[in-house]
């Protein structure tokens, strides 16, 4: 598996995942790759991380410790009939 982030300015990091991940290597993944790539790319404040409904992502834990860290995310939507 693999964990990679981009943007309009481009790519951001791309790292192998070699483990099953769960919500706290999730999270450990974003803190040591999400945000050197957003400052690699140079993005300005205001930009906005968007993720999809896995439960990894959406985890109490997980929204909290995006909280805690400022980030403005844009939730997945949810998938109606």
């Amino acid at each position: 598996m693999f964990w990679g982030c981009f943007s309009a300015k481009g790519p951001g990091r791309l790292i192998r995942v070699k483990e099953r991940m769960n919500g706290a290597m999730y999270r450990e993944i974003l803190s040591e790759n999400l945000l050197p790539s957003a400052r690699a790319l140079k993005m300005k404040r205001g930009w906005v991380f968007q993720y999809d409904n896995d439960p990894k992502h959406t985890a109490r834990a997980t929204k909290e410790w995006l909280r805690k860290k400022h980030f403005k995310v844009l939730e997945w939507p949810s998938q109606s009939g």
